[in-house]
C-alpha cells in the first residue's frame, strides 16, 4: 500500500479537455504529473498526453530533482506535436522532489501557510519548442496538503482562499471544491481545469458496534 493517498478531478471547458493527469504510487513513493496542452498549437492534447506517457515510462530511473528536471529538457525535443506545460511531483517520506515548465503549480499548504513549489518555473516556452527551461525543486517531508493543478485553476484562484478551502474541506472533495471555487457567475469556467490533491495515507479506524 502506498503511504500518500491522493484524489483528483480533470474538467473540460468545452468539449475535449487539454489537461492531462497521472498518478503512480510504488510503496513509499508516489509520483503525479500534470501536463496542460496549449490550445493555440492545435495538437496541446496530444503534447499533453506525451507528457503523461513519458513520465509513466520513466519515472523509475529518476530520484532527484535535478533527474526530474534533466528528463524534461530531454523530453522537450520528444514532444513532436503540440506544446504543453508539465509539473511533476516525486513524493517521498523524507523529502518532496520534482521539476515544472509552463504556468501549471504545485502548492504544499500546512493550515495557514503555503509554499509554491513552482514558484522558480519558466513560464515560457512550452514544452514541444525545443526551447523550454525546465526548473526543478525540492521540499522537505509532506505535512499537510499537496495540491497540483493547471492554469485553469491556479490562474484564478487566490491563495488565502484556498488555504481556507482546504482547511474546511474533506480531503477526498477538496478537488472538486477546487474547480466550482473558479467557475463564473454562469457555472462555466474560464478554461480547462486538472486539480490532483495529495496527503500522507491516514490510518482507517474501524468503528466497532456495542450492543446495549
Amino acid at each position: 500500500m502506498s503511504s500518500f493517498e491522493t484524489a483528483q478531478v480533470v474538467v473540460a471547458y468545452r468539449e475535449r479537455s487539454e489537461d492531462r493527469i497521472a498518478v503512480v504510487a510504488n510503496g513509499d513513493r508516489t509520483v503525479i504529473v500534470v501536463a496542460d496542452g496549449a490550445g493555440g498549437t492545435g495538437d496541446g492534447h496530444i503534447a499533453a498526453e506525451t507528457v503523461v506517457r513519458e513520465t509513466l515510462a520513466n519515472h523509475d530511473a529518476i530520484h532527484s530533482s535535478t533527474g526530474w528536471s534533466r528528463f524534461l529538457s530531454q523530453l522537450d525535443v520528444r514532444v513532436h506535436a503540440g506544446e504543453a506545460t508539465a509539473v511533476i511531483v516525486d513524493v517521498r517520506p523524507d523529502r518532496i522532489l520534482g521539476a515544472s515548465v509552463g504556468d501549471s503549480c504545485a502548492w504544499v499548504i500546512d493550515g495557514p501557510y503555503t509554499t509554491d513549489l513552482t514558484r522558480t518555473q519558466n513560464r515560457k516556452p512550452l514544452l514541444g519548442s525545443q526551447m523550454a527551461k525546465p526548473a526543478p525543486f525540492w521540499h522537505g517531508p509532506l505535512d499537510g496538503l499537496l495540491l497540483l493543478g493547471s492554469d485553469g485553476f491556479f490562474s484564478y484562484a487566490k491563495r488565502d482562499q484556498v488555504t481556507r478551502l482546504v482547511a474546511r474541506t474533506d480531503f477526498w472533495a477538496v478537488p472538486r471544491a477546487c474547480v466550482d471555487m473558479v467557475r463564473l457567475p454562469s457555472g462555466d469556467l474560464w478554461d480547462d481545469t486538472a486539480i490532483v490533491a495529495c496527503r500522507v495515507r491516514q490510518p482507517h479506524v474501524s468503528r466497532r458496534r456495542y450492543s446495549i
